[in-house]
């Protein structure tokens, strides 16, 4: 075929070559494409690496297969990952499905420390949770490789851990190396492997509950945020669950012990009583506790520092020698005294009680047995502590669950012990009322012979207060002797006389205060020789004191009971008797001094009532009103003064013994014309005397009243005149002068000389106007202030005026002639008669 001559082969070659280059260009464009993909791979698989960039601009099909391994290497790295995540994932999955089918906390922090970790790449862990509501402490509840250094159930100090810091901060603690961190900066800890470690808190909803640490017994790669991310909703998990399962045990917890109230209730509907009931609580207790041994302590209200036995219960058939109801211990314990302290129950092992302490006996703690723990709750009463249930031979978890239990249950206990306590001293205050009304009755039906109503006490003591001795000293010059005792030598105790504060007696006296010491050697306020002369050994004492009207009078002392101390019953009974007896003491004294002051009395009005009338004195000596009490004031009185005319001439002719019998009959009439119209005598002035009408007990009616005992003198004078007319031969002539006005009334003199009397400008103003009377024979004068001070009318003339009373100046001066018969509401309708209107 002669194709180099086929004039078609040039065409044939243009059209080859044409196509070639259009291949060439199609071929450079595919591969300037793969070029720039290669470069943007390369660009986005090696960004940031300068080598791996050079080489990829020298051989582009290189950078094509480098690009595609770090491809591959990254695939592999992401795959990696995700097969890592699928593992976590796994983990928490396999947790979660745990958490619904255990209910077993220990081991579902177990599980959960073994799934932290091998996220964590570790292989040293623990878990410890909060134990107790004071959180002071860890209990450890899971460990892997650990070995013996730590076990499951040992406690941790929380202030002394560093995982409080995890707590305290909420938060993941990581440690990168514990001997360089500045904030703890102390030699690592051989348990703890290397010198990096984390310590992630355990929270729930409502709180922090414990932490989960992690370390590695080799190398040196520190833990970092990341693998406590990774952990985090590991550990949340399990918190969650683990707060479910105590939520759980808290509610099966509640429903027992609503059984075991619902049972104890019923026992206390069943109408035993006393020891026996408690008896019956604690072996409901027991079911649910399973203590080995249980006691009841009450303070003693009279020994601050001790406790005594109530019972004690023990749940073995063979009982270990226990110790007797009523056995005295220590409140010094350390134990005991926080717990009396803070009135909060304990947890703790019985370890922490002394083993040379009797409280070793008590709670029989020292058995040697493992995991034995005791549980100390208080009894409170009106939110004091009363006393205690200590129980012991728990295991640690019953313990700790069974604390809010126990709690509810020494409540009700408590309750019961008061209300028996309570019921008992019903009986016994039923008993002591019934001796206390007798002794009462006797002291009320006894004469008022002191020594008779004392020696009747004492032996009333001595049959109800169920002692050896008493002694009963009364306050004399402040000093205490011996007035009546049993059990004891009077002979030579009535010789002794004891100082205030001297002795227990005059500790009391002193201080009016009970006082009961039943270790009496111990006292203070020993002082043995008053019963050590009488061979008498006083080993237990109270002592009560006698009290009347706020004063000691006395101290009533009973000693040693012969059944138990002394108590506040007991206090409280004697010192029921002890006012029984200051009563007594005080009606023999009080009638004393009544028959003194009867007699004082009868010796008063004998004397008072020759001055003033008997219805004065028996309001002055009673008191019978308020305004009759005599003290020292200002008061408006009515004042009367009498004066015989001539009365000194007449005496010289007659002689002093007839003028003497005279002037005693003159004075007897007027002085009874006084006293009927409700007034006093005030003083005798020679041949006259002043009257008062007003005091010390007023009325409406003193000026009228004195008016009135005036003209009554008047007319008694033609009797007095017939004696005076026979005996002196003469007659007598009187001038009466009344004047009403504020004066000081009052006791007035010395202590040897006392006179209720009046002074003042009105008493002077009565007497200027007995000056006035010279003038009118047998004339009764008074003051413009009395006639506005009556009430009735009488027939008056003025007279004049006079200057008689310096601050008012001159007033009218008038004359009573008569009474008008009839009185009236005021003086307006008095009749007066004008006369001279001048006085000299």
């Amino acid at each position: 075929h002669d194709i180099l001559s086929d004039e078609a082969l040039p065409y044939f070659f243009i059209i080859f070559l044409v196509f070639s280059l259009l291949g060439f260009t199609l071929l450079r464009g595919i591969f300037d494409r793969i070029i720039g993909i290669s470069r943007e791979v390369k660009k986005n698989v090696f960004s940031g690496d300068q080598t791996a960039e050079g080489k990829g601009e020298s051989d582009e099909l290189e950078n094509i297969a480098n690009s595609f391994a770090a491809m591959e290497r990254r695939a592999d790295s992401a795959f990696s990952r995700l097969e890592r995540k699928v593992s976590e994932v796994s983990l928490l999955k396999e947790l979660s499905d745990l958490c619904y089918v255990t209910l077993d906390s220990e081991e579902l922090l177990h599980i959960t420390l073994e799934r932290a970790l091998k996220l964590a790449d570790a292989d040293i862990g623990s878990v410890m949770i909060f134990e107790g509501r004071d959180r002071d402490h860890f209990v450890v509840k899971a460990t892997i490789g650990l070995g013996d250094r730590i076990s499951i159930g040992d406690r941790v100090d929380f202030a002394t851990s560093l995982a409080r810091y995890a707590v305290i901060n909420k938060s993941p603690l990581i440690i990168e190396d514990i001997e360089t961190d500045t904030r703890f900066g102390r030699i690592n800890r051989p348990q703890y492997g290397t010198r990096s470690f984390i310590c992630m808190p355990i929270k729930t909803i409502r709180d922090i509950i414990g932490v989960i640490t992690l370390s590695r017994r080799t190398g040196d790669a520190p833990f970092t945020t990341e693998q406590a991310d990774v952990i985090a909703p590991l550990i949340s998990n399990a918190a969650f669950t683990f707060e479910n399962l105590r939520l759980m045990k808290e509610g099966e917890g509640n429903t027992r012990l609503f059984r075991v109230l619902d049972r104890v209730s019923e026992i206390l509907g069943s109408g035993i009583g006393g020891r026996e009931l408690v008896k019956s609580i604690m072996g409901e207790v027991r079911h649910e506790t399973a203590f080995r041994r249980a006691a009841i302590l009450l303070c003693d209200e009279f020994r601050s520092g001790d406790l005594f036995l109530y019972d004690c219960y023990d749940s073995r058939d063979v009982e270990k020698q226990a110790p007797k109801p009523g056995t005295r211990y220590s409140a010094g314990n350390a134990l005991f005294e926080r717990l009396l302290r803070r009135g909060h129950s304990i947890v703790t092992d019985d370890a922490e009680l002394s083993a040379t302490s009797p409280e070793e006996d008590l709670l029989d703690v020292g058995n040697g047995e493992n995991d034995s723990f005791m549980l100390l709750v208080p009894m409170k009463n009106d939110g004091n502590v009363a006393g205690m249930l200590a129980m012991c031979g728990m295991s640690s978890e019953t313990a700790a669950t069974a604390r809010g239990f126990i709690e509810h249950v020494a409540a009700v206990l408590g309750l019961v012990i008061v209300r028996d306590t309570l019921s008992a001293a019903v009986a016994r205050r039923a008993d002591e009322l019934a001796t206390l009304r007798q002794i009462g009755g006797a002291l009320a039906s006894s004469t008022f012979d002191i020594n008779q109503v004392l020696s009747y006490t004492m032996d009333m003591i001595k049959g109800t207060m169920h002692v050896e001795a008493g002694a009963l000293f009364l306050v004399e010059d402040n000093e205490l002797e011996f007035s009546v005792a049993f059990g004891l030598d009077m002979r030579d105790m009535s010789e002794r006389r004891l100082k205030q504060g001297e002795g227990i007696a005059g500790y009391v006296a002193a201080r009016g205060e009970t006082v009961v010491v039943n270790d009496f050697a111990a006292s203070t306020l020993f002082q043995g020789y008053m019963y050590e002369m009488n061979h008498f050994r006083a080993d237990s004492v109270l002592a009560v004191p006698l009290v009347s009207q706020g004063k000691v009078i006395g101290v009533l002392e009973v000693l040693n009971k012969t059944i138990g101390d002394f108590n506040n019953d007991d206090a409280q009974l004697l010192q029921s008797i002890s006012s029984s007896v200051s009563i007594a003491l005080e009606n023999a004294r009080l009638y004393s001094e009544t028959l003194s002051m009867a007699e004082q009395e009868r010796e008063i009005r004998r004397i008072f009532q020759k001055f003033v009338p008997k219805e004065i004195v028996d309001k002055i000596i009673h008191g019978a009103d308020a305004e009759t009490k005599l003290h020292d004031e200002f008061r408006t009185l009515t004042l009367l003064n009498i004066d015989i005319r001539g009365f000194s001439g007449m005496a010289r002719r007659v002689g002093p013994q007839k003028t003497v019998s005279l002037l005693n009959h003159f004075f007897s009439i007027m002085g009874e014309i006084v006293f009927r119209h409700d007034g006093i005598v005030d003083k005798y002035l020679g041949d006259g005397f002043l009257a008062l009408f007003g005091a010390p007990v007023s009325s409406p009616a003193d000026a009228d009243n004195a008016i009135r005992a005036a003209l009554e003198m008047r007319e008694a004078l033609l009797l007095l005149n017939e004696r005076f007319i026979e005996e002196a031969q003469t007659a007598l002539n009187v001038g009466i002068s009344i004047h009403t006005g504020e004066v000081v009334v009052g006791n007035i003199g010395f202590e040897k000389k006392m006179d209720y009397t009046v002074i003042g400008d009105s008493v002077n103003a009565v007497f200027r106007i007995q000056n006035l009377t010279k003038n009118y024979a047998n004339g009764i004068l008074i003051s413009e202030k009395t006639l506005r001070a009556t009430q009735s009318r009488f027939e008056l003339r003025e007279v004049g005026r006079s200057d008689i009373d310096a601050a008012q100046g001159e007033i009218a001066i008038h004359e009573v002639l008569s009474p008008s018969g009839v009185g009236g509401d005021d003086n307006s309708d008095a009749v007066m008669k004008t006369g001279p209107t001048e006085i000299v």
